[in-house]
Protein backbone atom coordinates (compact mmCIF):
# COMPACT_ATOMS: atom_id res chain seq x y z
CA UNK A 1 0.00 0.00 0.00
CA UNK A 2 1.44 3.33 -1.08
CA UNK A 3 0.72 6.15 1.41
CA UNK A 4 -1.33 8.92 -0.25
CA UNK A 5 1.36 11.55 0.35
CA UNK A 6 4.00 9.36 -1.30
CA UNK A 7 1.70 8.55 -4.21
CA UNK A 8 1.14 12.24 -4.80
CA UNK A 9 4.89 12.83 -4.92
CA UNK A 10 5.95 9.97 -7.20
CA UNK A 11 2.90 9.64 -9.44
CA UNK A 12 0.81 12.82 -9.37
CA UNK A 13 -0.61 11.94 -12.78
CA UNK A 14 -1.42 8.33 -11.90
CA UNK A 15 1.82 6.97 -13.36
CA UNK A 16 5.52 7.49 -12.66
CA UNK A 17 7.47 9.66 -15.12
CA UNK A 18 11.09 8.45 -15.10
CA UNK A 19 13.56 10.79 -16.83
CA UNK A 20 16.49 9.13 -18.62
CA UNK A 21 19.63 10.59 -20.17
CA UNK A 22 19.72 9.10 -23.66
CA UNK A 23 23.27 10.38 -24.22
CA UNK A 24 24.52 7.85 -21.67
CA UNK A 25 24.55 4.50 -23.47
CA UNK A 26 25.86 2.82 -20.32
CA UNK A 27 22.51 3.14 -18.63
CA UNK A 28 19.84 3.31 -21.34
CA UNK A 29 19.32 2.68 -25.06
CA UNK A 30 16.17 3.05 -27.16
CA UNK A 31 16.03 -0.08 -29.34
CA UNK A 32 12.70 0.85 -30.94
CA UNK A 33 10.29 3.76 -30.50
CA UNK A 34 9.25 3.63 -26.85
CA UNK A 35 11.27 0.46 -26.13
CA UNK A 36 14.30 0.77 -23.90
CA UNK A 37 17.04 -1.49 -22.58
CA UNK A 38 19.75 -1.10 -19.95
CA UNK A 39 19.83 -0.40 -16.20
CA UNK A 40 17.23 2.38 -16.47
CA UNK A 41 14.79 0.06 -18.22
CA UNK A 42 15.45 -2.62 -15.60
CA UNK A 43 14.77 -0.07 -12.85
CA UNK A 44 11.53 1.02 -14.51
CA UNK A 45 10.32 -2.59 -14.67
CA UNK A 46 11.29 -3.17 -11.04
CA UNK A 47 9.48 -0.05 -9.87
CA UNK A 48 6.37 -0.94 -11.88
CA UNK A 49 6.20 -4.38 -10.26
CA UNK A 50 6.84 -3.09 -6.74
CA UNK A 51 4.50 -0.11 -6.93
CA UNK A 52 1.76 -1.61 -9.07
CA UNK A 53 1.93 1.50 -11.26
CA UNK A 54 2.87 2.23 -14.84
CA UNK A 55 6.39 3.66 -15.11
CA UNK A 56 6.99 5.66 -18.28
CA UNK A 57 10.55 6.40 -19.36
CA UNK A 58 10.90 9.98 -20.61
CA UNK A 59 13.94 10.38 -22.91
CA UNK A 60 16.11 13.50 -22.55
CA UNK A 61 19.03 14.50 -24.75
CA UNK A 62 21.43 15.04 -21.83
CA UNK A 63 21.74 15.27 -18.08
CA UNK A 64 21.60 19.03 -18.42
CA UNK A 65 18.28 18.73 -20.24
CA UNK A 66 16.90 16.67 -17.35
CA UNK A 67 17.95 19.38 -14.90
CA UNK A 68 16.36 22.06 -17.08
CA UNK A 69 13.18 19.98 -17.37
CA UNK A 70 12.61 19.59 -13.61
CA UNK A 71 8.89 19.57 -13.02
CA UNK A 72 8.11 17.57 -16.16
CA UNK A 73 9.26 14.31 -14.52
CA UNK A 74 8.68 12.65 -11.14
CA UNK A 75 11.94 10.70 -10.71
CA UNK A 76 15.13 10.61 -12.76
CA UNK A 77 18.38 8.72 -13.10
CA UNK A 78 21.13 11.30 -12.64
CA UNK A 79 24.83 11.41 -11.91
CA UNK A 80 25.38 11.81 -8.18
CA UNK A 81 26.70 15.31 -7.56
CA UNK A 82 26.87 16.73 -4.03
CA UNK A 83 26.44 20.22 -5.46
CA UNK A 84 22.95 19.36 -6.72
CA UNK A 85 21.25 19.97 -3.41
CA UNK A 86 17.85 20.27 -5.11
CA UNK A 87 17.73 16.48 -5.39
CA UNK A 88 17.69 13.44 -3.12
CA UNK A 89 19.55 10.39 -4.37
CA UNK A 90 17.59 7.27 -3.49
CA UNK A 91 19.21 4.20 -5.05
CA UNK A 92 22.36 3.60 -7.10
CA UNK A 93 21.59 2.27 -10.57
CA UNK A 94 25.06 1.99 -12.10
CA UNK A 95 28.59 3.39 -12.14
CA UNK A 96 30.01 4.85 -15.35
CA UNK A 97 33.41 6.20 -16.33
CA UNK A 98 34.20 9.44 -18.14
CA UNK A 99 37.23 9.95 -20.40
CA UNK A 100 38.48 12.09 -23.28
CA UNK A 101 38.48 11.38 -27.00
CA UNK A 102 40.55 13.07 -29.69
CA UNK A 103 43.12 12.58 -32.39
CA UNK A 104 45.80 11.74 -29.82
CA UNK A 105 45.25 8.56 -27.84
CA UNK A 106 48.82 8.01 -26.68
CA UNK A 107 48.43 10.11 -23.55
CA UNK A 108 46.53 10.22 -20.29
CA UNK A 109 43.68 12.51 -19.29
CA UNK A 110 46.02 14.29 -16.89
CA UNK A 111 48.50 14.96 -19.70
CA UNK A 112 45.75 16.69 -21.69
CA UNK A 113 45.63 19.47 -19.09
CA UNK A 114 47.92 21.81 -21.03
CA UNK A 115 47.89 25.47 -21.97
CA UNK A 116 46.04 26.02 -25.25
CA UNK A 117 44.13 22.72 -25.14
CA UNK A 118 40.36 23.04 -25.61
CA UNK A 119 38.10 20.31 -24.21
CA UNK A 120 34.50 20.08 -25.39
CA UNK A 121 31.93 18.95 -22.86
CA UNK A 122 28.17 18.77 -22.37
CA UNK A 123 26.69 21.59 -20.34
CA UNK A 124 25.25 20.40 -17.03
CA UNK A 125 27.01 17.01 -17.07
CA UNK A 126 28.70 15.83 -13.89
CA UNK A 127 31.96 15.44 -15.80
CA UNK A 128 31.73 19.08 -16.91
CA UNK A 129 31.55 20.15 -13.25
CA UNK A 130 34.53 17.94 -12.47
CA UNK A 131 36.66 19.32 -15.30
CA UNK A 132 35.82 22.93 -14.46
CA UNK A 133 37.01 22.33 -10.91
CA UNK A 134 40.09 20.25 -11.66
CA UNK A 135 41.73 21.51 -14.85
CA UNK A 136 44.57 23.93 -14.26
CA UNK A 137 45.51 24.93 -17.83
CA UNK A 138 43.18 23.42 -20.43
CA UNK A 139 40.02 25.33 -21.36
CA UNK A 140 36.56 23.76 -21.04
CA UNK A 141 34.16 24.64 -23.87
CA UNK A 142 30.55 23.71 -23.03
CA UNK A 143 27.91 22.65 -25.54
CA UNK A 144 24.21 21.89 -25.14
CA UNK A 145 24.54 18.14 -25.72
CA UNK A 146 27.24 15.45 -25.74
CA UNK A 147 26.68 15.04 -29.49
CA UNK A 148 27.41 18.73 -30.07
CA UNK A 149 30.60 18.42 -28.00
CA UNK A 150 31.75 15.42 -30.07
CA UNK A 151 30.96 17.28 -33.31
CA UNK A 152 33.07 20.24 -32.18
CA UNK A 153 36.01 17.92 -31.57
CA UNK A 154 35.54 16.18 -34.93
CA UNK A 155 35.37 19.55 -36.69
CA UNK A 156 38.63 20.63 -35.08
CA UNK A 157 37.06 23.38 -32.98
CA UNK A 158 38.24 21.57 -29.84
CA UNK A 159 41.16 19.23 -29.21
CA UNK A 160 39.24 16.68 -27.14
CA UNK A 161 35.68 15.75 -26.26
CA UNK A 162 34.80 14.64 -22.76
CA UNK A 163 32.12 12.04 -22.25
CA UNK A 164 31.02 8.67 -20.93
CA UNK A 165 33.50 6.05 -22.19
CA UNK A 166 30.93 3.61 -23.58
CA UNK A 167 29.04 6.40 -25.36
CA UNK A 168 32.21 7.82 -26.88
CA UNK A 169 33.27 4.35 -28.03
CA UNK A 170 29.99 3.69 -29.83
CA UNK A 171 29.49 7.15 -31.30
CA UNK A 172 33.05 7.56 -32.58
CA UNK A 173 33.64 4.00 -33.79
CA UNK A 174 33.41 4.96 -37.46
CA UNK A 175 35.78 7.93 -37.31
CA UNK A 176 39.31 7.04 -38.36
CA UNK A 177 42.10 8.59 -36.36
CA UNK A 178 39.97 9.30 -33.28
CA UNK A 179 41.11 7.59 -30.09
CA UNK A 180 39.95 7.38 -26.49
CA UNK A 181 42.38 8.06 -23.68
CA UNK A 182 43.79 4.95 -22.04
CA UNK A 183 42.50 6.09 -18.65
CA UNK A 184 39.41 7.74 -17.16
CA UNK A 185 39.30 11.06 -15.35
CA UNK A 186 36.12 10.35 -13.38
CA UNK A 187 33.90 7.49 -12.24
CA UNK A 188 30.34 8.61 -11.61
CA UNK A 189 27.56 6.91 -9.70
CA UNK A 190 24.22 7.07 -11.50
CA UNK A 191 21.30 7.00 -9.07
CA UNK A 192 17.57 7.34 -8.87
CA UNK A 193 16.89 10.93 -7.87
CA UNK A 194 13.88 13.03 -6.97
CA UNK A 195 13.18 16.57 -5.78
CA UNK A 196 14.69 17.17 -2.33
CA UNK A 197 11.39 18.31 -0.88
CA UNK A 198 9.85 14.88 -1.52
CA UNK A 199 11.44 13.38 1.58
CA UNK A 200 8.64 10.93 2.33
CA UNK A 201 8.70 9.46 -1.18
CA UNK A 202 12.49 9.22 -1.13
CA UNK A 203 12.46 7.23 2.11
CA UNK A 204 9.68 5.00 0.79
CA UNK A 205 11.52 4.21 -2.45
CA UNK A 206 14.84 3.68 -0.68
CA UNK A 207 13.27 0.97 1.48
CA UNK A 208 11.41 -0.49 -1.48
CA UNK A 209 14.57 -0.85 -3.54
CA UNK A 210 16.77 -2.43 -0.87
CA UNK A 211 18.17 -5.66 -2.41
Amino acid sequence: MIPPLVLGQIAPGGHVRLAANMANASIVCEVAPGRFTGPVADLAARLARALGLEVRILPFASGGAILAGAGTWDVAVLAVDAARTQFRYVHEVAQVSATLAGRRGDMSCREADRHGVRIATARGAAYETHLLGKLAQAEVISFDTPAAARDAMLAGACDFAAGIRSTLQSSLAGHAGIHLMRDDFLTVSQALAMPAEHEEAALFLAKLLVP
